[in-house]
């Protein structure tokens, strides 16, 4: 996946935006809040009609303006089109060459950005549904089979939850069997997605750093997956669950952590942690292009900060390999990047200078 060209108003602080990106490697450059982060976040939406900074969508308009809007021409492997998305205060609207696309999720399982980022980095590092929101989003665009059993399960876990908190506990047993069955599902395609991780994630991890430490992700679910154990397992809280008023057990609850050799992250320092995360995400982008064909697009903001000069030195020779569009925030350019063909842009106060 290419973005080629793009255009912004009123996005943010950019009133107006119309560029041409490089399909390799694209460094935006400039002080902090001039709105490096701002261009990054407008090429994320267009692919995700979401935002990595937040959940409302007025902080995303410019300041006293109704609307704004994102465009670029997308290139992939079988087809070129031009993505267009109106945001408003009350929602958004999609178009794939100027015809509407009737449903948000159509747009956006044709479109996806692997993201690296500062915010990003916390959330998952302190929030298990920031994790757990991680892998579900890959798996759903990965296997549209997995976003189905994941909207059924939310389904039955809603009306679980409206039994609980009802009293009248008669049925429970047939919404707990109903509950188990849409669980398993998902706790063996989270499984055997982090076994495939687990085996890129050591060598992603010495290729960035030079250390022969073994990452890994190590996935802590509530539940087992086998229906008899979860079965008990249910039946053993019912009354926890009752007094709490919703489901405490299940997929909703489940824990991805990264570990180095025997260490959790919590124990990791600030540097280990963001570079193990980087060979996180380029696993995943391993995964997406083989699976699905195409190359994501990859965002780095605020890249090279806490990260030694080896380790950058390391990261920029593993990116000018990669066949990816590639989005880098930075305040000042690093003495490794010794690359042909990046394309700078310095950002000052909302424009490209």
């Amino acid at each position: 996946m290419v973005i080629r060209e793009f255009g912004a108003i009123h996005f943010r602080n950019y009133r107006e935006l119309f560029v041409n990106f490089s399909e390799g490697i694209n460094l935006f450059i400039g002080d902090n809040g001039q709105g490096k982060t701002n261009l990054a976040e407008a090429i994320y939406f267009l692919s995700h009609l979401g935002s990595f900074r937040t959940h409302r969508l007025d902080p995303l308009l410019t300041f006293g303006e109704a609307a704004s809007w994102l465009q670029g021409t997308v290139l992939k492997p079988d087809f070129e089109t031009k993505a267009r998305v109106e945001i408003t205060r009350r929602g958004r609207r999609v178009w794939l060459d100027d015809q509407p696309v009737a449903t948000l999720s159509a747009y956006a399982a044709l479109f996806y950005a692997v993201l690296f980022n500062p915010d990003s980095l916390y959330s998952y590092r302190h929030y298990p549904a920031a994790r757990r929101a991680e892998f579900d989003r890959f798996l759903s665009f990965l296997d549209p089979d997995y976003l189905e059993a994941l909207r059924n399960f939310r389904t039955i876990q809603m009306q679980k939850n409206g039994l609980l908190k009802g009293g009248d506990l008669s049925s429970l047993p047939d919404w707990n069997h109903l509950f188990i069955e849409k669980a398993s599902g998902i706790i063996k395609r989270r499984a055997a997605l982090l076994e495939r991780l687990n085996g890129e994630l050591p060598a992603l991890f010495a290729l960035l750093t030079g250390r022969d430490e073994a990452l890994r992700l190590v996935y802590e679910p509530s539940l087992t997956g086998n229906p008899a154990q979860d079965e008990a397992t249910l039946a053993r809280v019912t009354e926890q669950e009752r007094l709490a008023g919703h489901a405490m057990y299940g997929p909703h609850r489940d824990d991805v952590q990264l570990v180095l050799d025997q260490r959790k992250e919590s124990y990791f320092s600030q540097g280990e942690y963001r570079v193990s995360l980087l060979a996180l995400k380029l696993a995943l982008n391993g995964l997406l292009s083989e699976r699905r064909g195409s190359h994501p697009v990859i965002i780095l903001d605020d890249l090279f900060s806490e990260l030694d000069a080896s380790v950058q030195g390391r990261l920029l020779e593993y990116l000018k390999s990669m066949p990816n569009q590639i989005f880098i925030t930075t305040t000042q350019v690093p003495p490794t990047l010794q690359i042909p063909g990046v394309q700078i842009m310095e950002i000052r106060e909302g424009r490209i200078v």
